[in-house]
C-alpha cells in the first residue's frame, strides 16, 4: 500500500508537466496561484487513468495493482524480523484514495501529501519465515486480507542529474508516516499438515491487529522508500526536468 502512495506523489508532480496528447488536461503551470489545488483537481480528474494506467509514463494500473513478484529480509530485534518471498501480490481498493492535502515546491523539488485510503484488500502467495513477538513466522501458502482507514503522510525531494544533454529529474530523499487503522487476515497452507502453523499467525493478527501494525511498520516504511525510488526513477526518467512545471 506504501508503494501506491509513492506513486501517488508522483504521479502528482508528473501531472505538472507537458503530458503526452490525450493527457494535456491535467497540465498545470508554475506560476499558477495554487499549484497545489491545481495538481489535486487534474489527479481527480485523472482518477480514472490513473486506475487503469498510463503506458506512456510507465505508470502501471493502480486497481487492481499487482506486483509479480517482491521480497522483504528485515531484523528489528530479535522479536521482529521477517525473510518472505511474496509472488503474484494483488492490491484492491487503491483507486478509492482520498487526499486530504498536497504542498508542491517547484523550486525547491520537493513535495508532502497527507491521504486516507479507506479500505483494501490484499491477496498473494507468500513463503516466509522468521519471528514475529511470540509468534515463530514459518509458513507457505497463500494470503488474503482486508486493511480500513489507512491515513498516510509522505514526504519526498528531488534532484537533478545530466543525460543525453538534457536534465532530468530523480528521487532524493523520502520520509512515509503511517497507520492502518484494521485489519483482517486469512492464511492457507499449500501443505493441509502445517495449516494449524498459518491458523496460529493468523489469529494473532486478527486478536492484535495494532500490536502487529506498529511492529512491523519500520520493515514496511523502508521497504516501501526503497522501492518507490526504483519506480518514481524510472517514471521521471521519461520525462526532462523542463518539462516539469512548464511555464
Amino acid at each position: 500500500m506504501k508503494l501506491f502512495v509513492a506513486l501517488v506523489v508522483l504521479v502528482q508532480v508528473v501531472f505538472a508537466a507537458k503530458l503526452p496528447g490525450q493527457l494535456k488536461f491535467l497540465q498545470c503551470k508554475r506560476d499558477t496561484p495554487d499549484l497545489g489545488k491545481c495538481i489535486l483537481d487534474s489527479l481527480e480528474k485523472g482518477r480514472p487513468l490513473l486506475i487503469q494506467g498510463i503506458k506512456e509514463l510507465g505508470i502501471p494500473p493502480i486497481d487492481p495493482f499487482v506486483l509479480p513478484y517482491m521480497s522483504v529480509n528485515r531484523t528489528i530485534s530479535e522479536l521482529v524480523s521477517i525473510n518472505s518471498v511474496l509472488r503474484n501480490v494483488k492490491t484492491l481498493g487503491l483507486g478509492n484514495f482520498i487526499i486530504d492535502s498536497l504542498i508542491v515546491n517547484p523550486e525547491k523539488l520537493s513535495a508532502e501529501v497527507r491521504y486516507t485510503l479507506p479500505w483494501a484488500y490484499l491477496e498473494m502467495e507468500y513463503d516466509v519465515g522468521g519471528q514475529l513477538l511470540r509468534i515463530p513466522l514459518k509458513s507457505n501458502g497463500f494470503f488474503k486480507g482486508n486493511f480500513t482507514d489507512t491515513q498516510m503522510a509522505v514526504k519526498m525531494t528531488m534532484k537533478t542529474y545530466e543525460k543525453d544533454g538534457d536534465t532530468y529529474l530523480r528521487v532524493d530523499k523520502m520520509t512515509v508516516k503511517g497507520q492502518v487503522g484494521d485489519g483482517w487476515v486469512k492464511m492457507t497452507a499449500k501443505n493441509p499438515e502445517l495449516q494449524f502453523g498459518a491458523d496460529l499467525i493468523s489469529n494473532f493478527f486478527n486478536e492484535n491487529p495494532r500490536v502487529v501494525f506498529d511492529a512491523v511498520n519500520p520493515i514496511f516504511v523502508e521497504f516501501s522508500a526503497d522501492l518507490f525510488k526504483a519506480v518514481g526513477n524510472q517514471i521521471l526518467a521519461k520525462l526532462p526536468a523542463k518539462e516539469i512545471f512548464i511555464d
